[in-house]
């Protein structure tokens, strides 16, 4: 049974990873996984553990690494800086729930549940409590609006 202790406990690594990874969907295991696999085929081969613990950090941190080198050069080039979650409200209709008027600085919209003050692209544009608007762009905390 002591013979077979690393391969256990690799094969338990793995499929910890694999279920962590399931439950959040946020990147955050999957780089321990191949880690897992090349340390639980080393134990099987009766590999030093030591060798096999700096083979699974050493891959472990290397895909980490080049993953997230690869992936932000992904995601600057493709929209020329880091995308944030408020990126995703740009285009979407919302409902208006205090009278918009840029001339008195007052204004907001409800976006999937929250309040944001709102401002709208043109000055001379208004909209009225109970309308709905298009987010063009958002500066600071405010999201500049247009009418549909």
């Amino acid at each position: 049974m002591e013979a077979y202790l690393p391969t256990i406990i690799w094969a338990v690594v793995f499929v910890a990873s694999i279920w962590i990874e399931a439950e959040t969907a946020e990147m955050i295991s999957i780089w321990f996984m191949p880690g897992a696999v090349v340390a639980l085929v080393l134990s099987l081969f009766d590999i030093a553990v030591w060798i096999q613990c700096v083979v699974f950090m050493a891959m472990s941190v290397v895909l980490l690494v080049v993953a997230r080198v690869l992936l932000k050069k992904y995601i600057v080039k493709k929209v020329g800086r880091e995308k944030t979650d408020t990126d995703l409200l740009i285009g979407r209709q919302v409902k208006v729930e205090e009278d918009i008027d840029n001339a008195s600085e007052k204004g907001a919209v409800r976006v999937n549940g929250q309040i944001w003050s709102a401002r709208m692209t043109n000055d001379g544009d208004s909209a009225s409590a109970g309308e709905f608007v298009i987010v063009d762009s958002i500066s600071g905390v405010k999201l500049i609006c247009r009418r549909i």
